[in-house]
């Protein structure tokens, strides 16, 4: 959290899903940081208390499930919601098998967005050790 509210880190290698999460996410009262790819993630997670992470799988440079699996080493339990234009079988139960919160095919609806985001934020809440 930062300023009480909840601050959530986009990361994406296009700059305008960024964009329109940052602006569907701080309409609903929430804070958005926004990173285009993992390595950038990492270093903004080490300076800033991030409650949910929604990530894109495919990026250059460090991928979202790389990025996952990053978390998993440094035993962050930070909710994270994968979104994907490349849901084939195989990679979404590699995905679960990583225990990512919830996983959004694109196009991304940014009508359901919010509760997602609204339910790992509750979750995070709820098993904060």
């Amino acid at each position: 959290m930062i300023n009480g509210k909840p601050l959530i880190l986009a990361v994406d290698d296009e700059e305008n899903i960024r964009n329109l999460i940052t602006y569907t996410l701080e309409a609903h009262d929430l804070e958005v940081l926004t990173a285009e790819n993992g390595k950038v993630a990492i270093t903004i997670l080490e300076h800033n208390p991030v409650d949910v992470i929604i990530t894109d799988l495919l990026m250059p440079s460090m991928t979202g499930l790389a990025l996952i699996r990053e978390m998993k080493k440094r035993k962050n339990s930070i909710p994270i919601i994968i979104i994907t234009a490349y849901g084939n079988t195989d990679m979404v139960k590699e995905i679960i098998a990583e225990g990512v919160f919830r996983l959004i095919e694109k196009p991304l609806d940014f009508e359901i967005l919010v509760p997602i985001v609204n339910d790992a934020i509750e979750y995070k809440k709820n098993n904060k050790k």
